[in-house]
């Protein structure tokens, strides 16, 4: 059965920011969330289990990387998402005013637009926006829960074959001996499992918001488009009626660009607090798809399943921002386009000019700007690469 949210009648204003805003909420972290004391230790709680961590995973890791390279790597390939994912909640958490003004904004720009045609556009992108954020929140869920599942099958193996039960976490982590022995075991099995849901809500949460801010301004600029072809779409020329139609027609192509300096403004602020978070996750994506793969091709059984998952969580992961920089830049540059297209030249001089001015600074993309980089298809294509070399080197080396 499919959920509620992902269908196509879902209301409008429960889309925005739906799946990072559940994941956020859940671990404390979310921009709008009132500040208090139960939520401060919530979120406190939380972001020390990750750190905690990921330390564990990073240590066991490189204990094992010169006595059995599988194992190591078992520990290695996890702990590299859970390193991105306490790195996004820091900053997150770090910008969190500003975050907080940038989904007010949103919310005031979209809101704003009702007409049929723009309700239209809204319900198209704010769909694919949740969907795709679902998705990836999906493909999380499973792998970290496909962690906890390969060891209880293992255990029961053993168990069944009347062997000694390996106490271990799900996911490989260097503990003190007293926390992996009994009675004590469980509750260190349990936080174990739970940061692999903190690592799944971060990750989620940041990918989720830079894929919904990119798609919400998508949003913006295609109802601009909209709305500028209906203010150059009919040309009456008679009389007082003209006049107020010029007058009219000039009005509505001062609020389109005024709305369009609103959002390259909001687009250059998006921009700024989201450079540490893009930037790392670009720069470490092609490892842990690599890393991810190499892991596929050295286990068996169960544990393919569980690495065919985190495969697709990786990959679907950076997707979202490929996907997410190339909508705002395509739809940034189509309004050039749109107004080239329109009968602009039909009307009085100063429409004219003003027309002019709205291709001259559209053609200007808009785009997510980050120092090196920028999100979008092409760059995804050179991720893949680079995880290619890093597996027939590694394949060279053993």
């Amino acid at each position: 059965m499919i959920p509620q949210f992902l269908r196509d009648d879902y209301p409008l204003e429960k889309h925005l920011f739906l799946i990072p805003k559940f994941a956020l909420r859940l671990i404390g972290f979310y921009p709008e969330s009132k500040l208090n004391t139960p939520l401060l230790c919530w979120a406190f709680f939380n972001f020390l289990i990750l750190g905690y961590g990921s330390y564990a995973e990073f240590t066991y890791g490189i204990h094992y990387l010169t006595i059995d390279m599988q194992t190591a790597l078992d520990a290695l390939c996890p702990v590299l998402s859970s390193i991105m994912s306490f790195i996004k909640i820091f900053f997150i958490w770090w910008h969190r005013s500003e975050y907080k003004h940038l989904i007010e904004e949103v919310r005031r720009l979209t809101e704003a637009q009702s007409s049929m045609k723009n309700m239209h556009i809204k319900r198209k992108f704010f769909t694919i926006a949740t969907r795709l954020a679902a998705l990836v929140l999906f493909f999380g869920f499973n792998t970290s829960t496909a962690y906890t599942v390969r060891l209880v099958i293992s255990n029961a193996i053993l168990y069944l074959n009347q062997q000694d039960i390996i106490y271990e976490t799900p996911f490989r982590m260097m503990f003190p001996q007293p926390l992996l022995a009994m009675p004590i075991y469980p509750f260190t099995c349990i936080l174990s499992h739970w940061h692999g849901y903190i690592t799944v809500a971060g990750f989620v949460g940041a990918d989720g918001f830079f894929l919904g801010f990119c798609f919400y301004f998508a949003t913006l600029f295609k109802m601009l488009q909209e709305d500028l072809s209906d203010a150059l779409a009919v040309n009456n020329s008679k009389n007082s009626r003209a006049i107020r139609c010029e007058a009219d027609i000039v009005s509505k192509l001062t609020d389109i660009i005024r709305r369009h300096n609103e959002i390259a403004l909001l687009m250059k602020k998006f921009s700024s607090i989201m450079v540490g978070i893009v930037l790392s996750h670009f720069i470490t994506s092609s490892l842990i798809i690599g890393t991810s793969v190499i892991e596929l091709l050295l286990f068996s059984g169960y544990a393919i399943l569980v690495y065919i998952v985190h495969t697709c969580a990786v990959l679907a992961e950076i997707s979202l921002y490929c996907l997410g920089g190339t909508a705002v830049m395509e739809c940034s540059e189509e309004l050039a386009l749109k107004a080239y297209c329109s009968q602009w030249y039909d009307y009085s001089v100063r429409i004219q000019k003003m027309t002019l001015l709205i291709m001259i600074r559209a053609q200007r993309t808009i785009t997510v700007k980050v120092p090196f980089l920028t999100p979008a298809l092409p760059m995804l294509t050179a991720i893949l690469r680079f995880a290619g070399s890093v597996i027939t080197l590694f394949k060279t080396a053993i």
